[in-house]
């Protein structure tokens, strides 16, 4: 609600001329329907008009002629007339004072847009002295370059649109200054927010520690990227290739990752809650601690994942394929699992009721919660 006066009084704010021009449009127009209807010699709502005619016939003699005629008041028409010419320099003024914000927030957009394209190009001209003259690739870890490149990189990225963001993301990247296991460029706690990636090719890259909150990856090659402790809450990563990706401890409440390639990637104590997994391929993903409460998993591939001591509360894993995943000690309450094929499947310790298994497409082989092998 609050959010909501904040916009409506900021229209009010950026269109304040013309509201003030229509604003004392009106009030002429009823000022003068109401002097017209209170006072009579204003002839709104009609009066009797007396002509005098004075005959004269002889020396002192005189006849005088009294003549009376009702002069009507202001018709419909009358009204629409002067309301017409009233309206003329309102319509002006509103339509001058409309074409003149239109104009300045072109301009402010264009002042804008001027000044991001200016610090991205500042920011590379910078960068590229460092890598050049200042031997930036082939530093010391705690060399003072590197220190300064970080803070080049901090104070730009503010700055910038979510499509400038991406240009500062594939300079490094292709400058190789955020290899994974090597980053010279540390871009932990770096704001990365809502920034576009689709379809990037970023594949053995670090962004561990990063904001990459609302970042839309998807599609994007991000083979054997570390991204451990990043915050990827509400990304959209559908159809994107993390396979053998490093997520241990990641953010990723809510996040989009239908159909996305998570084969054998490291996610212990990710958070995963209410994520959209569906269809998503997470054979051999170590999955141990992972928070998947209210998670969707249906059709989802999790044959051989580690999954020990997971939490599924609510999860929705019906038609996925869970044979020979490790289910040692997670917790299933009210857990969907109807079709899921859980042969071989560990689930000793598990926290599954009889009628959740009952539904399971299979069972073959299964070590159930009490330790016993089921047929």
């Amino acid at each position: 609600m609050g959010a909501m006066l904040r916009s409506w009084w900021k229209q009010i704010k950026q269109h304040r001329v013309a509201i003030g021009v229509v604003g004392i449009a009106l009030v002429v127009v009823i000022t003068l329907i109401i002097a017209g209807y209170w006072f009579d010699w204003t002839g709104f709502n009609g009066y009797n008009k007396i002509t005098t005619t004075h005959t004269i016939s002889g020396t002192n003699a005189g006849t005088v002629n009294k003549t009376e005629e009702y002069q009507p008041g202001k018709a419909l028409w009358d009204w629409l007339n002067l309301l017409g010419v009233l309206a003329i320099p309102a319509v002006v003024g509103l339509g001058a004072a409309w074409y003149t914000a239109q104009q300045g927030k072109v301009s402010d957009r264009e002042n804008s847009d001027n000044q991001r394209e200016t610090a991205l190009q500042e920011y590379i001209d910078k960068m590229s002295e460092l890598l050049l003259h200042e031997n930036l690739r082939h530093s010391d870890p705690d060399a003072e370059v590197r220190k300064i490149a970080r803070a080049r990189t901090l104070t730009v990225l503010p700055r910038l649109d979510s499509e400038r963001k991406s240009s500062v993301l594939r300079f490094l990247y292709e400058s190789g200054l955020i290899a994974k296991g090597k980053p010279i460029v540390d871009l932990s706690g770096v704001d990365l927010t809502e920034v576009d990636l689709k379809r990037a090719f970023l594949s053995g890259a670090s962004l561990s520690g990063a904001d990459l909150h609302g970042v839309d990856l998807r599609g994007a090659n991000l083979f054997l990227f570390d991204l451990h402790e990043a915050d990827l809450g509400g990304a959209n990563l559908e159809g994107t290739n993390l396979a053998s990706t490093n997520l241990e401890g990641a953010t990723l409440i809510r996040a989009a990752l239908r159909k996305a390639n998570l084969l054998g990637a490291f996610m212990k104590g990710a958070d995963l809650r209410e994520a959209n997994l569906e269809s998503a391929f997470l054979a051999g993903a170590d999955l141990e601690n992972t928070d998947l409460q209210r998670a969707n998993l249906e059709g989802a591939t999790l044959s051989f994942a580690n999954l020990h001591d997971a939490d599924l509360r609510e999860a929705i894993l019906e038609s996925s394929l869970l044979n020979g995943a490790d289910l040692h000690g997670v917790d299933l309450e009210g857990a969907k699992i109807t079709g899921a094929n859980l042969s071989f499947t560990n689930l000793e310790k598990a926290r599954v009721t009889n009628e959740q298994l009952e539904v399971a497409k299979s069972l073959k082989d299964a070590t159930l919660p009490d330790g016993s092998i089921h047929p």
